[in-house]
């Protein structure tokens, strides 16, 4: 009723990322070479960047990634999965569960991730799950727990894809068997 235009953007993977990119270049005037191109060209070094500082053994670990309680978690298409698997990890969530799952606790269990990390909160309540206290993941404290300003990184797609990047990967160097 007061004339101002809303946009609702919600990116879901990369490819959504970039044309968000485009479209808000475009509502704010700003040439596409100057902005958007610009931006995904350093987003998208950033993450190749992340993938070649991992060492040989952090590839191919199996990651579960939860997102928020429910549990939520990241589903191989999703824009946290598309990164998993740009640093080279095997993420446990298929991408026929879709973007962001909610998953029965058992669905982890049976998985087996070798790395678990998680959005901002306690861990305490994670590992209440049934059956995680069995995960080889859980027992051995291959959860990377990321914090409040860190998880924001991490969860939300958009211009700090790469900053999420270099977090994944640094979990990993640091926690994958």
């Amino acid at each position: 009723a007061l004339g101002v235009k809303v946009v609702a953007l919600e990116p879901k993977t990369h490819a959504d990322v970039q044309r968000v990119l485009a479209t808000l270049g475009e509502l704010l005037g700003v040439p596409r070479a100057q902005g958007a191109d610009r931006l995904w060209r350093v987003i998208d070094a950033g993450v190749q960047a992340a993938a070649q500082s991992l060492p040989p053994r952090a590839r191919g670990a199996r990651v579960y990634f939860e997102v928020s309680r429910g549990p939520y978690a990241a589903g191989e298409g999703s824009f946290i999965g598309e990164t998993l698997a740009r640093l080279g990890a095997r993420n446990v969530v298929t991408a026929d569960l879709g973007p962001f799952p909610r998953l029965n606790p058992e669905y982890v269990v049976r998985a087996r991730p070798e790395v678990i990390m998680v959005g901002n909160r306690s861990m305490q309540p994670m590992v209440m799950y049934p059956g995680w206290q069995s995960l080889p993941a859980v027992r051995e404290e291959r959860i990377c727990v990321f914090g409040p300003e860190e998880s924001d990184i991490v969860v939300r797609p958009g211009p700090r894809m790469a900053d999420a990047a270099r977090l994944m990967a640094r979990c990993l160097a640091e926690k994958a068997p």
